[in-house]
């Protein structure tokens, strides 16, 4: 019997209660429920609100408000400060990190208990996978995570990406399935980390590659052309080329695992003469499926990947946040996944209420086809009543359980490369700089382009007399450098090179006035009118004349 026969023979009871449950959403959902709050009732969230005396949906609803990371940071930095009996029960062992509106990141914590959970709907989503695809373990696994530790609090806590938390916590049976070793994410060089993914993956028989975000992908496709005859070389005589910075200690670790391989560096050499360029679709012919997001702006990355690895079958992560894995998708070139209902609790507020002070939440039976929703989680790890700010559509139903797909962060966010930028990051940069630099702006705003990098385009039309050519230039890097210190994610696509540098295109005097009197003669309320100051729509440009454009001395990828 094989892996993949074991595998699937071990998952087949989990995949039939599940789909049972799907027949009956509201059951499990208040099962899944219950069975959380009972388990921390005696912990100090679960005294104030009385968990014990909870006995349905309704009286938790009644009982507990809904939160965001700001009403919990109190018991979260009690947690991180070494109290125990918090927010959950069990003892945290990990802080995912991801940033939120202010700029201060955000600390989710992850209990041995909640990455049990987690691990379930895992298990869940790569049943149905191995079930439609019974190739995608004749080889390797090529995984792209972040590094899992990036500090401790103070009570000696690790905090960091928790994609590389479950990446280094692999059971050692299923380690041998990836194609990389963990300490290639720890190198701290991105480039010198980029070349290594490249040089151990390509010499290797890779059947799927798993990474949340496509455009990762991608960028590690572009570099191929810059080091393809390097990567040869290296291959045919073993070794790790020393033109990259890669600390003595992790160097002599993966090294331990090469020997020269002349054979396979003749098979890639052949398709250079061949073809010009080393294509995944050549080198790695046994490549099963692709797995990445596919929702929101991902789509445009997707295409892309058809260039590199011809017409292969992508399956959707799900909708999966720091805070909580929301969907199981269980088929091939879609965004939509099945509510995980047995792993989380949930509660929806239609988009076009979510400012409404009286608004009310809606369960997964009371949704509807084509609406979308911010979802509110209650989750293993402590998350009660939790608005994660995710917009989600729904696109069907799998029985009587939703199907969901992730359109974007909340209303004043946007996410080109997982950075999650809001308005309120976006107007803190602005002012900070605007005030060191003593110059006025008429107007400001920072629009997402996904085809052009991805980047930012900042427009800015200045007050009477408008600065220097190199006055801008300084004013935009002291921009960028305000956005990567108050947004950590920001920082990071910027670094790991998933994110190009910004530019500024420089408005017309009277630009904004023109398209404020336009606005307004279309019917916007001259008192009510607001432009934003970060949007989605990369055609917003259009609706200003732009004299010039400033670039970043390092302004392309």
């Amino acid at each position: 019997m094989n892996i993949l026969s074991i595998l699937l023979k071990y998952l087949e009871p989990r995949r039939q209660a599940f789909e049972a449950s799907a027949d009956d959403p509201l059951k499990a959902q208040e099962q899944t429920l219950l069975k959380y709050l009972w388990r921390n009732k005696d912990t100090e969230f679960g005294r104030k609100y009385n968990f014990d005396a909870i006995r349905s949906i309704d009286d938790y609803r009644r009982a507990v408000p809904i939160n965001s990371y700001e009403t919990i940071r109190a018991y979260v930095d009690k947690i991180a400060g070494g109290a125990q009996n918090i927010l959950t029960k069990d003892k945290v062992e990990f802080f995912g990190v991801t940033s939120g509106t202010t700029n201060k990141p955000k600390l989710i914590p992850t209990t041995n208990y909640s990455e049990k959970i987690k691990d379930s709907l895992l298990n869940l989503w790569s049943y149905y996978i191995t079930r439609d695809h019974p190739g995608v373990l004749d080889g390797k696994i090529l995984a792209i995570v972040s590094p899992e530790i990036e500090g401790r609090t103070e009570a000696g806590i690790p905090f960091g990406a928790e994609s590389g938390y479950s990446y280094r916590t692999l059971p050692k049976p299923i380690t041998g399935l990836y194609s990389l070793p963990y300490q290639v994410f720890e190198i701290e060089n991105y480039e010198s980390r980029h070349y290594a993914i490249l040089r151990i993956s390509i010499e290797q028989n890779i059947s799927t590659i798993a990474t949340l975000n496509p455009n990762t992908i991608v960028l590690l496709m572009r570099k191929i052309e810059k080091w393809q005859q390097l990567i040869i070389d290296d291959i045919a005589t073993g070794k790790l080329s020393g033109e990259f910075e890669i600390k003595p200690d992790i160097r002599a670790i993966l090294e331990r695992s090469f020997k020269p391989n002349p054979g396979r560096a003749d098979e890639l050499e052949k398709i250079l003469k061949t073809t010009g360029r080393l294509l995944p679709k050549h080198f790695w012919l046994n490549i099963k499926l692709i797995e990445c997001w596919q929702g929101g702006m991902m789509k445009l990355y997707i295409k892309e990947l058809e260039d590199y690895f011809g017409p292969i079958p992508k399956r959707d992560i799900g909708c999966v946040s720091t805070e909580a894995r929301t969907s199981i998708p269980i088929k091939d070139d879609t965004a939509s996944g099945v509510l995980a209902i047995r792993t989380n609790f949930y509660e929806f507020i239609p988009r076009e209420g979510a400012a409404k002070p009286d608004r009310r939440t809606l369960l997964c039976t009371e949704l509807r086809e084509g609406e979308e929703y911010f979802i509110i989680v209650t989750t293993a790890g402590g998350l009660y009543r939790y608005n994660i700010d995710d917009i989600i559509k729904i696109t069907g139903f799998f029985k009587r359980t939703p199907l969901i797909e992730f359109v974007q962060k909340g209303l004043g966010a946007t996410s080109l490369a997982g950075e999650k930028l809001y308005e309120s990051h976006v107007n803190e940069a602005i002012t900070s700089v605007m005030e060191k630099e003593k110059v006025r702006l008429e107007f400001f705003c920072a629009v997402a382009k996904p085809m052009e990098g991805p980047r930012y385009a900042f427009l800015a039309e200045f007050s009477p007399p408008a600065p220097a050519d190199k006055d801008i230039l300084r004013i935009l890097g002291s921009i960028e450098e305000a956005l990567r210190r108050q947004n950590r994610e920001y920082d990071y696509v910027r670094q790991a090179q998933l994110l190009g540098s910004p530019v500024m295109k420089i408005l017309r005097l009277g630009s904004f006035e023109n398209y404020r009197i336009r606005r307004i003669t279309e019917g916007a309320k001259e008192g009510q009118f607001k432009a934003p100051e970060l949007t989605a729509d990369c055609d917003f440009e259009n609706n200003f004349a732009i004299e010039k454009i400033v670039h970043l001395p390092d302004g392309k990828i």
